[in-house]
C-alpha cells in the first residue's frame, strides 16, 4: 500500500479502491442480497394460494418434494456431469500446459498460445453451434468417419449412463471452457526451476515419477483453480447443454431458467441459490483435497 501510495498518490490509490468497491457493490453485493431475499419470500401466486408471507422456505421445497423427484435427479446428475466433465478436462489440458510451460520453445509457445486462443474471440453460441454441425449426423466428422470405412456416430443421441450428456455434449462443453483449465496449471508449472526436473531425471526417476512427485504437487494450487473454476463454469452453463445436449438432456441452469421464463422469480432464485451454495462446498471441497489455501489459488 505505501508503495502505491508513493507511486500514484493518495488520490490515485482512493480513486481505484473506491472504483473496485463500487463494481464490488454494484455488481455482486446488490444482485446476490436480491437473489437471497426473493429466494426466502414465497412468489405471490403461491401467497395467494396458501403460503406465509414474509421470510420462508417455501420456494425450496420442490428440491425436497417426495412425491416428484425430477428436480433432484436433474440436480444430482448435472453435479455428477459437471464433476466428471472436469476431471476429463483436467485430463486433457495438464498435458498441454506442461508442455507450453516446460517444452514448447519461445516461437512456439507464442503460436502455440495465439491457436488457444483465437477460437475464444468467437461468440460461445456460435461456437456451440459450429460443434453442433460438425457432430451432427452429416456433419463432417461423420462424413470423414464414413470415407474411411466408419461410423456413423451418434454423438447426439447416445446417452451416457447416470450422467446428463451425451458424447456432443462432453466435448462442447470440454472445448468450451478448456482456457479456464490450461491457463492455471500453465502458471503454476511455469514457475517450476526446470533443475528440478533435471535432476530428478539424471537420478533415475520416471516420468510417470517426475511429475507425481514433483511437477503435480507444485502445480497444486494451479490444479485447484482451473478444477473450480471449470467446475463451476460447467454447473452454472445454460447454452451449451441447450444446443448439445440433445432431446433428452436437461440441466440445472434450464430449470432454473424455467422458472424465471414464467415470472417465478422466487422460485428460479431459489434454484440458483443452492447451485451458488453447492458450487462453494466445491470451492472448500478442492481447497481440503489439493491442500491450498485462498490465497495461493489466487496467485494461480
Amino acid at each position: 500500500m505505501t508503495e502505491a501510495i508513493r507511486r500514484f498518490g493518495i488520490g490515485g490509490v482512493a480513486l481505484v479502491t473506491g472504483a473496485v468497491l463500487a463494481w464490488a457493490l454494484v455488481l455482486i453485493v446488490v444482485p446476490h442480497l436480491m437473489l437471497i431475499d426473493y429466494a426466502l419470500h414465497a412468489s405471490p401466486g403461491a401467497i395467494a394460494r396458501g403460503a406465509p408471507e414474509g421470510w420462508t422456505f417455501h420456494s425450496f421445497l420442490p428440491l425436497f418434494d417426495p412425491n416428484d423427484t425430477l428436480l433432484r435427479s436433474t440436480l444430482a446428475r448435472t453435479l455428477v456431469t459437471s464433476g466428471t466433465i472436469t476431471v476429463l478436462a483436467l485430463i486433457v489440458c495438464y498435458p498441454i500446459a506442461y508442455y507450453l510451460a516446460k517444452v514448447a520453445t519461445r516461437g512456439w509457445l507464442s503460436l502455440l498460445m495465439l491457436a488457444l486462443l483465437v477460437p475464444f474471440w468467437v461468440n460461445e453460441v456460435l461456437r456451440a453451434y459450429a460443434w453442433r454441425s460438425l457432430l451432427s449426423r452429416n456433419g463432417f466428422v461423420n462424413e470423414a468417419a464414413g470415407a474411411v470405412g466408419l461410423g456413423p456416430f451418434e454423438f447426439f443421441n447416445w446417452q451416457m449412463p447416470v450422467l446428463d450428456a451425451n458424447t456432443a455434449l462432453f466435448i462442447g462443453l470440454v472445448y468450451a471452457y478448456v482456457l479456464f483449465m490450461v491457463f492455471p496449471i500453465f502458471n503454476a508449472i511455469e514457475s517450476l526451476d526446470r533443475n528440478q526436473i533435471e535432476a530428478a531425471r539424471d537420478l533415475g526417476a520416471s516420468w510417470a515419477t517426475i511429475h507425481w512427485r514433483i511437477v503435480i504437487p507444485h502445480a497444486k494450487p494451479g490444479i485447484a483453480s482451473g478444477c473450480i473454476v471449470t467446475f463451476m463454469l460447467v454447473a452454472g452453463s445454460f447454452i451449451v447443454p441447450v444446443l448439445l445436449g440433445g432431446r433428452s438432456s436437461f440441466w440445472f441452469t434450464q430449470a432454473i431458467e424455467s422458472q424465471f421464463s414464467v415470472l417465478n422469480w422466487n422460485g428460479g432464485s431459489a434454484y440458483a441459490l443452492v447451485l451458488e451454495l453447492i458450487c462453494l462446498f466445491f470451492v472448500i471441497l478442492m481447497m481440503r483435497v489439493f491442500r491450498v489455501t485462498l490465497r495461493d489459488i489466487t496467485r494461480s
